[in-house]
């Protein structure tokens, strides 16, 4: 063979290489290009079943408290009580919800501004700091532009880029995110904002409040007496202020005070699927036009509980007489 016809054979085995090379190339980027159309697939069916399954439970919470009776923190009859203290209940398809009753929150509209100040301080917020807060939300919802001692009017918020304050009432917890100070440290406002409300309504129910608000409702309070109204909450003996003076030492008196849930509650929601829990605050309206519940306000939020956590939860009522399998009693006490 002549050197131009072997020189000629080894062109061609570089080109036949160099075309196996370029499909081999070519066939796994769309290989893996098909791979990741089928994990898009598969992650969009899961968050679609997800928004499904979200769905179910919040009707299926919603009807529960609409037509069960109240009771001592929740509402429920003698045998199965769903308490409104934000304990987690799960469904069989692995929907989770927690239902809060509004009057166990600490509104920022009505509530007491030395109870805010004691929540602040247990959140490891210093004097100062916390007096600061309290005088720019007093100046954003106030109806005058008088700047308080550490607070903020209109000057403050243009000096910091931000629209001014409305001067009324706070429509959402959301709002909080818009004032100096608060703005500051996002995760703290996320953390308190699981004990805080909107609410016009100055009521406060000792049977569902978190233990955050019962430490700053009781500042001088003690470990032992705190645990033991959580702990005796879950039975029919805290039924009056003087039965929580008697049993725990506890002073609570007002005509504030009540000891069942409010026509308010909040719901937070999540499902395998979702990345993020969806949060809704909810309003009883028997006569209401729109049916029996009005919805006031929806978001996302982070998810509260770790999927492990989730699976100890009871069993929400309703997936029980769907013929699911027995769970702890639904007012047993969680810790």
């Amino acid at each position: 063979m002549r050197r131009s016809e072997r020189r000629q054979g080894g062109y061609v085995l570089v080109t036949v290489i160099g075309a196996l090379a370029v499909v081999a190339f070519v066939a796994l980027r769309f290989a893996e290009r098909i791979d990741t159309l089928r994990r898009t697939a598969v992650d969009f069916d899961e968050y679609v079943a997800a928004r499904a399954n979200v769905a179910g439970a919040r009707a299926a919470t919603q009807y529960w408290l609409a037509t069960r009776p109240l009771a001592l923190g929740g509402r429920g009859n003698a045998t199965v009580v769903v308490r409104e203290d934000d304990r987690p209940f799960r469904f069989p398809d692995g929907a989770v919800v927690q239902v809060q009753d509004a009057r166990g929150l600490l509104s920022l509209n009505s509530g007491d501004r030395q109870v805010l100040f004691n929540l602040l301080i247990a959140d490891g917020l210093e004097p100062a700091r916390a007096q600061a807060m309290i005088d720019v939300l007093d100046d954003y919802t106030d109806a005058d532009d008088l700047r308080r001692l550490n607070g903020a009017e209109r000057s403050e918020y243009a000096a910091l880029g931000l629209p001014p304050p409305r001067n009324d009432w706070l429509f959402s917890l959301r709002e909080l995110e818009a004032l100096p100070l608060w703005r500051d440290d996002r995760e703290r406002l996320a953390r308190l904002s699981r004990s805080l409300s909107a609410s016009l309504l100055y009521q406060f129910n000792p049977l569902t409040a978190s233990p955050e608000v019962l430490r700053a409702m009781f500042p001088r309070a003690s470990a032992a007496q705190l645990e033991l109204l959580m702990t005796l909450r879950a039975s029919e003996l805290l039924n009056s202020t003087s039965a929580v003076t008697q049993l725990t030492g506890l002073a609570l008196d007002g005509e504030h005070i009540h000891f069942a849930p409010g026509w308010e509650s909040r719901l937070t929601l999540w499902a395998p699927g979702l990345p993020r829990a969806l949060e809704y605050n909810i309003r009883l309206t028997p006569a209401g036009p729109s049916g029996p519940w009005v919805i006031l306000e929806q978001h996302s939020m982070p998810r509260p509980r770790s999927p492990h956590d989730l699976s100890a939860a009871p069993l929400f009522p309703l997936s029980r007489a769907a013929g699911a399998q027995p769970a702890p009693h639904a007012s047993a006490v969680i810790p």
